[in-house]
């Protein structure tokens, strides 16, 4: 099974492999500075692990290519501005690399969420490789207007030993 990734343009994918926050001290910190409270590496780093054991070497995935439209131009953008990676899931499993599995549900399915400054993705531990839905994903749910973006669309943590994926695992798809 493939799943997939966007970096941006100019990465070292190829040559380092995929890096999780846990490796990737150059990360773009503006993301997590308001949802972890820290403005430094070693402060979100800590607030990563303690959502859960392992969550700094996460890595985040989709089922399938993004798929923009219309009314979310914001994704064509996204994509035309980064690299898509296939990552090989079945010899990561095989090898002993994955640690875990997290799956975060597009907000469009739990209708009595309640939006909160400090709160993270919803995350729900999977039990292995066969609960990855394999159904396509209705990236019509994303909105530019309605400022709608990756939390209506389902997407998956692979929590992976070492916290990098070897390019031998990796390939580049655009």
């Amino acid at each position: 099974m493939k799943l997939y990734h966007y970096a941006p343009k100019g990465n070292t994918i190829l040559e380092k492999g995929l890096l999780s926050f846990a490796k990737n001290p150059d990360a773009n910190l503006k993301y997590y500075i308001r949802r972890s409270g820290s403005s430094t590496f070693k402060g979100i780093l800590r607030w990563f692990e303690s959502c859960f054991k392992g969550r700094s070497r996460a890595v985040r995935v989709f089922t399938e290519p993004i798929q923009w439209n219309k009314n979310s131009l914001s994704l064509k953008d996204f994509v035309e501005k980064a690299d898509l990676f296939s990552i090989d899931i079945d010899a990561l499993q095989r090898d002993g690399l994955i640690d875990d599995i997290y799956f975060s549900p597009s907000v469009a399915n739990m209708p009595n969420l309640k939006e909160s400054n400090n709160a993270d993705e919803v995350l729900i531990r999977l039990y292995g490789l066969n609960d990855i839905s394999q159904y396509p994903i209705d990236w019509s749910l994303c909105n530019d207007k309605l400022h709608h973006r990756f939390e209506f669309v389902p997407y998956y943590l692979l929590i992976i030993k070492g916290g990098v994926i070897p390019p031998k695992y990796i390939k580049l798809e655009s």
